[in-house]
């Protein structure tokens, strides 16, 4: 049997409309260039899907590995318990999924250079 992997996206989640938008778009625009025969996204609080709902899809659409991808700056609480807490519950309700955990965003020049070009842009106006 062929294996199937899925990037899961685990953002924060917002009240706000328009950030879920744009972090709609950085799943979007993951999905363009992954690897992956499928790139989806999930909340971890304040908006839907939530984790388990996403997972829920993805063993409907028999997907047998599952990487998981936070899109957080920084190892906080949520990638070093709530994730790995969500992630020990699937593995029970689906053992022939494969979950690993990727890193936070973390150090990046890029995001150095990002801030600096906003704070540019902020002097500017």
């Amino acid at each position: 049997m062929e294996r199937k992997k899925a990037a899961l996206i685990v953002g924060h989640g917002s009240r706000s409309q328009e950030a879920v938008a744009q972090f709609n778009q950085v799943v979007d625009r993951v999905r363009l260039n992954a690897v992956f025969s499928v790139v989806m996204g999930a909340h971890m609080e304040l908006a839907e899907p939530d984790i388990p709902t996403v997972i829920k899809e993805l063993a409907d659409a028999a997907i047998t590995d599952i990487v998981v991808v936070p899109y957080f700056l920084f190892m906080g609480n949520h990638i070093k318990k709530d994730i790995p807490d969500i992630l020990n519950e699937q593995r029970l309700l689906y053992p022939h999924i494969t979950f690993k955990l990727g890193n936070p965003i973390g150090f990046e020049p890029l995001v150095a250079d990002i801030l600096i070009k906003r704070a540019t842009e902020a002097a500017n106006q």
